[in-house]
């Protein structure tokens, strides 16, 4: 492993936790945080075409490049939940019918109401807003805090490794509105 890798994945390893963390202080969930592997699988099919529509957002919004990953996460653990035979080959197709369906600027309205099911601004809906705001605000301090230069290759790694963590606190925030929980093996 090159020392750039080893530098990503002590990157990784730490914002995960912390991210993680922040949402069980805020009383979200609790636990070990929910994943699948098959959602894990599905990420790289799903950041090319992400990417292009967040990395020439991220200037001027750095919030929503970051933060409407969270919401694709959740969309997608809906979609395992639904019927993961039928979507789990259809990958970046999934990303661009989510991102299509009202366009980018309103991906998260779309998810939280045609997929969650859930009314704009109904307290519910608000409060996944307001959560998934404050963990892309936390992300960008991590994220700034690398000091990278802005556009290089590392920076550019550091942006996807942070989408990556945040499309998997996305998908455990859709798994525990879904029911499901780490249970203990006897």
């Amino acid at each position: 492993m090159s020392e750039q890798e080893a530098y990503l994945e002590q990157y990784t390893s730490e914002l995960q936790p912390l991210l993680w963390q922040f949402v069980q202080q805020e009383g979200h969930l609790s636990g070990p945080i929910l994943e699948t592997v098959d959602l894990d699988e599905l990420w790289p099919a799903l950041a090319q075409p992400y990417m292009e529509s967040a990395v020439p957002d991220f200037e001027q919004y750095p919030l929503v490049s970051l933060g409407w990953m969270t919401f694709v996460g959740m969309a997608m653990a809906v979609l395992w939940d639904e019927d993961w035979e039928r979507y789990q080959s259809m990958g970046s197709i999934l990303y661009t019918q989510l991102r299509n369906a009202r366009g980018w600027d309103e991906l998260d309205e779309y998810v939280l109401e045609e997929v969650f099911g859930l009314s704009v601004g109904s307290e519910e809906a608000n409060h996944y807003t307001d959560l998934v705001r404050r963990l892309a605000e936390l992300a960008l301090t991590q994220l700034r805090h690398e000091g990278a230069e802005p556009s290089s290759p590392l920076a550019f790694q550091l942006y996807a490794r942070t989408l990556f963590v945040l499309y998997r606190m996305g998908v455990a925030l859709g798994l525990a509105r879904l029911g499901y929980h780490v249970s203990q093996a006897n």
